[in-house]
């Protein structure tokens, strides 16, 4: 079996799930690191700033290639509207998360929060709509392409918004933050 390192994803649908347990790691790290007490305040930032990043990302993806090709093909049920509810609601949140800091009261609380907003929703994502999507037939390998080429671009912006030079070729392994970067996850 491989590590989680070494897999890449063959599929959208491939892509999406390995986002989702990325989105459940940084959660287990940061209840470990709030479990630590005092002694985990500099780790609990870093790791949600992760976290923040990727679901960010997430539900871009989600919103505007994910959701627009499953939608035609999957009955109105499957595609809940309260997945759009959710992911408006996590942007209010991470909102929220962003003017607070990792000693402040309402910081492990916001967190939680955000736990409780995506886990049932990637949970739905995961047997519901992606068992539809991949039964519908659907060219998952298309929209996986598309979703490295966004991420790759994305990556390239952030890189320019922070002032570092972007290389003519960022390597993009399927996985969001890059892959040379998931050992330290």
């Amino acid at each position: 079996m491989r590590s989680p390192s070494s897999y890449r994803a063959r599929d959208a649908l491939d892509l999406l799930q390995r986002d989702h347990e990325q989105v459940r790691k940084l959660l287990r790290e940061f209840d470990r690191l709030r479990q630590a007490g005092a002694v985990g305040q500099e780790g609990k930032a870093d790791i949600v700033d992760r976290l923040c990043d990727l679901l960010s990302l997430c539900a871009q993806i989600e919103e505007e290639l994910f959701y627009p090709v499953v939608r035609p093909v999957l009955h109105s049920s499957a595609l809940a509207p309260t997945l759009l509810c959710d992911h408006a609601r996590l942007r209010r949140l991470i909102a929220r998360l962003d003017e607070l800091e990792p000693a402040d009261p309402g910081y492990d609380e916001a967190v939680a929060d955000i736990g409780d907003c995506v886990l049932p929703s990637m949970e739905h994502a995961q047997t519901v709509l992606f068992v539809g999507a991949r039964s519908a037939g659907l060219d998952m390998a298309a929209l996986h392409e598309r979703i490295v080429r966004h991420r790759r671009a994305q990556q390239q912006q952030d890189l320019t918004r922070i002032g570092l030079p972007t290389p003519k070729s960022t390597p993009v392994y399927g996985a969001w933050p890059p892959a040379c970067h998931l050992s330290e996850m």
